[in-house]
This record gives structure tokens, C-alpha cells and sequence, in this order.
């Protein structure tokens, strides 16, 4: 019996179900952990966050975002959520501010894949680094990969980086990147009640 040619429908490294449960599971492991700091190191946070409010506020959060978007690594998104709600800043503003930032960052990454990482060979193989794991998703589902990358642990950064270099429309790129407000929103109440039942 011949073997069932691999196509884009049964690649085996797109698994909804797995990468959902992962999406789950990582927002349970984000409200354990805040609450187990909320627990243990309450009064150094609040110390730290408050230095950091009254220094740079929600223009820290915006900016803070825009650089970890844009580059792969700075500081994790939820660093920023963390001292948002520790710092007792408005969630509302809290969420727009970090959900613009990151759509901006976001945008950045996609020009820079777009114009600059095809001209130099450092950019092409950084691109590579990922493409395996990214590509299935975005032939598949195209704009689709773009919003699960926006709400899951898909690097959206890296996805941002990648359908740039594959000339993904941006328009279809920014509708995909609005879904950051759920994923933000999502994580910020999470973090929130981690907080306070840690207190």
C-alpha cells in the first residue's frame, strides 16, 4: 500500500485542539503563577510597579508593547500586564494603550519582513528558523493564522516577521492583529484575579 500524500489539510504540525488546550493551559499557569507572587512578594511588587507608574505610565505600557512586538525577545507582553495591575492602573486604558501598542509593533515587524529581512542573509535565516512552523499555518488558513498567532502561543511577532517576507496584504495582516484586544483583555483578567486571590 502506497503511503497518503502529505497535503496542507493533514499536516501533521497543525493541531487545532493541541494549540487550544496550550492556549488554556496558559492562562491557568499565568493566574497561578501572579497568585503565587501575590502571595509571596506582594510589597516588592508593589513597590517596583509603583516606581514604574509614577516614572512612565501608560505611555510606558504603549511603548513598552510596541518594542516587544516588533522585537522578538525585549520583554514578554505579560511583563507589562503584571506591572499595569500591581500599579493599580485603569484596566480599560491599560488594555487600549497595550492592545494599540502591540498592533503597532506588530506592523512593524510585518514592514520589516516585508522590505528589509529579504535583503540580508542574517534576516532570511531568521525567517527560516521559524518558517517550518509557521507556514502550514499560513497556507492553511491564511488571514486565520494571523488571528491565531494574535491569541495563542504562536509567536505573533514571529508571524508578523513572516507573512510580511510572504507579502500577506497588510490590510488582511491588521484585521488579523485587532484580536490582540482579546488575547490582552483575556490575560490582563486572568492576571487580575491571580492578583487578588493571591492577596
Amino acid at each position: 500500500m502506497g503511503t497518503k500524500p502529505m497535503t496542507k489539510e493533514n499536516d501533521p504540525s497543525i493541531n487545532l485542539k493541541r494549540l487550544i488546550l496550550q492556549t488554556i493551559g496558559s492562562i491557568v499557569l499565568v493566574l497561578v503563577i501572579v497568585f503565587a507572587l501575590a502571595y509571596f512578594f506582594r510589597q516588592e511588587l508593589l513597590g517596583f510597579s509603583e516606581h514604574f507608574v509614577r516614572m512612565f505610565g501608560f505611555v510606558g505600557l504603549f511603548f513598552g508593547m510596541v518594542l516587544s512586538d516588533s522585537l522578538p525577545a525585549f520583554v514578554p507582553p505579560d511583563a507589562f500586564l503584571m506591572l499595569a495591575i500591581t500599579g493599580e492602573m485603569d484596566p480599560l486604558k491599560t488594555i487600549l494603550f497595550m492592545s494599540v501598542g502591540s498592533i503597532i509593533g506588530g506592523s512593524i515587524a510585518y514592514w520589516i519582513g516585508l522590505y528589509l529581512i529579504p535583503r540580508f542573509h542574517l534576516g532570511r535565516q531568521m525567517v527560516l528558523h521559524y518558517e517550518d512552523k509557521l507556514l502550514p499555518y499560513i497556507r492553511k488558513y491564511g488571514f486565520g493564522a494571523v488571528v491565531l498567532s494574535a491569541l495563542t502561543p504562536i509567536p505573533y511577532s514571529w508571524m508578523a516577521y513572516t507573512v510580511g517576507t510572504f507579502k500577506m496584504p497588510f490590510r488582511l495582516f491588521f484585521l488579523g492583529s485587532l484580536f490582540r484586544f482579546v488575547r490582552i483583555s483575556v490575560y490582563f483578567y486572568a492576571m487580575y484575579i491571580g492578583w487578588i486571590t493571591g492577596g
